[in-house]
């Protein structure tokens, strides 16, 4: 028979054991996890400014590099890639885990002010990404603490 406490310890063993070995298994997954692994098709959605800029739904596919030329102990991220199937955009990234940012300027355009998009998210599979999307015009907003016309929208990206 066992007693009280034994049976205790019994149990935090096991639930040490568990504990020690999700510690060991899940690092290696969440490494696994690259952004800079394949091609995402990332679909951006956001609300009108309320001066009237217009961004609306929007897809980009971007290829994200690390780069390290010249040789320094900071790897450059960059990804390069297309808005709308043709007009080319360039950013730079960066991942901590599964969670990372990636941030480029807005093609101009005749009708809309420029802006910049930074997108903040988490990589939920090897082949899913979601997040949010910050979208800054280059429209001054005093009313703004960052004094320029801010929204926020959602993002969702696969991996071709």
């Amino acid at each position: 028979m066992i007693t009280g406490n034994l049976l205790k310890t019994y149990h935090r063993l096991v639930l040490t054991s568990v504990v020690l070995a999700l510690g060991i298994a899940l690092p290696s997954v969440v490494a696994k996890l690259k952004l800079h692994k394949g091609e995402w098709v990332i679909t951006l959605r956001a609300p009108d400014s309320s001066s009237g800029n217009h961004f609306g739904v929007r897809t980009a596919k971007i290829r994200a590099t690390q780069i390290n030329t010249p040789k320094s102990s900071e790897e450059i991220r960059e990804f390069k890639g297309t808005m709308d199937a043709e007009t080319p955009i360039y950013g730079v990234w960066r991942q901590e885990g599964r969670r990372f940012s990636l941030t480029f300027e807005l093609p101009c355009e005749a009708d809309t002010a420029c802006g910049t998009i930074i997108l903040r998210g988490k990589l939920r599979s090897k082949t899913q990404m979601d997040g949010t999307v910050i979208l800054m015009w280059d429209t001054p907003d005093r009313s703004n603490v960052a004094r320029y016309e801010t929204v926020n929208g959602t993002f969702e990206g696969i991996r071709q």
